[in-house]
């Protein structure tokens, strides 16, 4: 299990107290097994502050075999240090690491950070904050990278190809792709008003074509995609293979949005965070809401709301976690990282739906 810690204290060599990290914890019935992924170490104080970075606020994996990315949006990059003129721009930066979390390749490190060298100002990308959301395309050629603080708070989404081999970079379709445009860097090509918040949030999902019904998948980012298109040779429809019908439960089995056999991929569930939810009568602090997919037709939905405690920012972070208890199941893992020193709490899927009281708290 992969925790971002966007407030643990800084390493050694850091120059600042507060950094954030990244832990990784054995699925174990341990409670103090975690240890810190050994990544940004040392700081070059004339151009750079590592100081409140929060490196982990955002944390995505490809699954087995694949790549990590955990990024610091509150990264800082220093201009004419100690002189009257000091700037010190809010870029963030990303890092991208093999399945071993060490870096392995050109790709892998924290040279993530497409802000740098840009125009630095509110109207351009002087508080970037790139990386408070990112995420990996399904088919594993891409990373998308959030920077809500670009164009006066108007935000962008940056999707830039992670492999660059001689193949890949052949294709010219390849990216690197931006809202407001790579090289135009123009903040009207971007259809929302400025204090939009514009890639705080989102990633990629699939749902099934309609004539193949079965049960959801795991709950993905809050995000409805456009349907899919049947491909010439799915199978009539009394071939596919899945049960439950169309209202199946949160955590049938399956990771994504993959399919047993021949149908395509089915519809998936939803989990959406409110990490400042709040009610004043009772300690509640932070929401995630998980809504059963009701065939696609998501006006008819009513979400299943997990609570926190006040103050927790509880659903900030989510992720599936995979069949932790070997049930059949997915699993959801929910961050509150103000909860005492910062929690996770892991929730077991059912035949019945998710299961509201926590299975683990990790913390």
């Amino acid at each position: 299990l992969l925790v971002g810690a966007p407030q643990a204290l800084a390493l050694p060599g850091q120059g600042a107290n507060r950094t954030g990290g990244l832990f990784a914890c054995p699925l174990t019935p341990e409670l103090s097994d975690c240890w810190r992924v050994p990544i940004d170490e040392g700081v070059d104080p004339q151009r750079e502050s590592k100081e409140n970075q929060w490196l982990g606020v955002s944390v995505k994996s490809q699954g087995a075999g694949g790549k990590i990315v955990t990024c610091a949006h509150r990264y800082e990059v220093r201009h004419w240090v100690r002189q009257p003129l000091e700037t010190r721009d809010v870029i963030g930066r990303c890092f991208v690491l093999s399945q071993d979390l060490r870096v392995r390749d050109e790709m892998d490190g924290g040279g993530w950070k497409f802000c740098e060298g840009r125009p630095q100002s509110h109207e351009h990308f002087g508080t970037c904050q790139q990386g408070l959301a990112a995420a990996f395309s399904p088919d594993r050629r891409y990373v998308l990278l959030g920077a809500p603080g670009t164009y006066n708070w108007k935000g962008t989404l940056r999707v830039e190809q992670l492999n660059q081999s001689s193949l890949d970079l052949l294709q010219l379709d390849a990216g690197p792709y931006e809202a407001g445009g790579e090289k135009d860097q123009d903040p009207s090509l971007i259809p929302v008003p400025a204090n939009s918040y514009f890639g705080t949030g989102g990633g990629p999902a699939r749902r099934s074509p309609p004539g193949c019904r079965g049960p959801p998948r795991a709950p993905v980012t809050p995000q409805i995609p456009e349907e899919t298109p049947i491909p010439e040779d799915t199978p009539p429809k009394s071939q596919c293979r899945g049960g439950g019908g169309s209202q199946g439960q949160f955590g049938v089995p399956g990771v994504g949005g993959g399919v047993t056999g021949p149908c395509p991929p089915r519809w998936m569930d939803l989990v959406v965070g409110a990490p400042h939810f709040f009610e004043r009568k009772e300690e509640i602090g932070g929401a995630v809401y998980v809504y059963i997919n009701p065939g696609g037709h998501w006006d008819t939905a009513t979400p299943l709301r997990l609570n926190g405690t006040r103050g927790s920012m509880f659903g900030i972070a989510l992720s599936t976690a995979g069949d932790l208890n070997h049930d059949g199941f997915e699993d959801l893992a929910v961050g509150a990282p103000f909860d005492g020193a910062g929690k996770v709490f892991i929730y077991h899927g059912s035949a019945l739906g998710i299961v509201a009281r926590p299975a683990q708290v990790r913390g």
